[in-house]
């Protein structure tokens, strides 16, 4: 990978060997640069969002793997690297807010990370009946487009708010109500029988 200056074509920083944090070997797929406001957490300290460069690495070994990786442009220290499933990324996009990611796999999943944890939001599998070629958001990132080789596109409606992992916990509590009694009720009954012997 070549950073290059627009100003006077110079290169700015090379990434010649890509591998991954087991030593396994790598090759670059995508790049994109941070951009909107806000900060991206890194070892205890906050890297502003339009210095980090997102990248795609695909694994080059045979167990196969995908990974989106974020670096500190100041320094060109590796930030941050979420595995994103064991098939190829094919495509990649960046919001124009710089708050979500979106990529498409060989295995024709489509998933979107929150920008600055990598932490994945939502996953769309078999969203194509053919390998994904790209993906684009809307200026208000509330949606996304992907198009495919199977000469069609697809437009996915996302939430104007993401849930929090303690929303999703409400939502399967909500949910599962009467099998979570009933689980209380045995676990409680099997302690008062341990208790009274």
């Amino acid at each position: 990978l070549r950073v290059v200056s627009t100003a006077d074509a110079s290169l700015v920083q090379a990434i010649d060997d890509p591998h991954l944090r087991s030593g396994e070997r790598a090759a670059f797929r995508f790049a994109r640069f941070g951009r909107g406001t806000g900060n991206v957490l890194a070892g205890g300290s906050r890297v502003p969002a339009q210095q980090v460069l997102y990248t795609v690495l695909n694994s080059r070994g045979r167990a196969g793997g995908a990974y989106v990786v974020q670096w500190n442009t100041e320094g060109w220290q590796r930030i941050g690297t979420r595995f994103t499933g064991h098939s190829a990324i094919t495509t990649f996009a960046l919001s124009p807010s710089g708050r979500l990611l979106a990529f498409a796999t060989a295995s024709l999943q489509i998933g979107i990370c929150d920008a600055h944890s990598l932490k994945v939001l939502m996953r769309v599998p078999a969203a194509h009946g053919f390998a994904i070629t790209a993906l684009a958001f809307d200026k208000d990132d509330r949606h996304l487009v992907s198009g495919s080789a199977d000469e069609t596109c697809q437009v996915f409606v996302l939430p104007e708010q993401w849930p929090t992992p303690v929303d999703l916990v409400l939502e399967f509590g909500q949910q599962h109500l009467q099998a979570i009694a009933v689980l209380l009720v045995l676990l409680l009954a099997v302690i008062l029988a341990v208790a009274m012997r």
